[in-house]
């Protein structure tokens, strides 16, 4: 888990910018593998012991989860710019 959320972290701070179709399959898959752990973290929460001397802040792990999947949703569809058209070069400098 703690690789995962690297790697996510890592990919967040990344300019906008076009994506690669390989490369938005690989947010995807990314962003289904956080869902899967949205699922255990509910597991966890519901199995954690309220009487410890520190409890897991969930409802922040799970607000801090959500924040990161949107960022990848975000640059997973993030729109192809198109090549613009530039005007043909002179090519008299004198």
């Amino acid at each position: 888990m703690t690789k995962t959320l690297i790697l996510v972290v890592a990919v967040l701070p990344a300019p906008t910018y076009a994506v690669t179709d390989q490369e938005r399959s690989v947010l995807q898959r990314l962003n289904t593998e956080l869902e899967a752990i949205t699922k255990i973290i509910g597991e966890a929460q519901q199995a954690a012991n309220p009487h410890d001397r520190k409890l897991v802040d969930y409802q922040r792990l799970r607000a801090d989860l959500k924040k990161i999947s949107q960022g990848i949703v975000d640059a997973a569809n993030a729109v192809r710019r198109e090549p613009r058209s530039l005007p043909p070069v002179d090519g008299d400098y004198r």
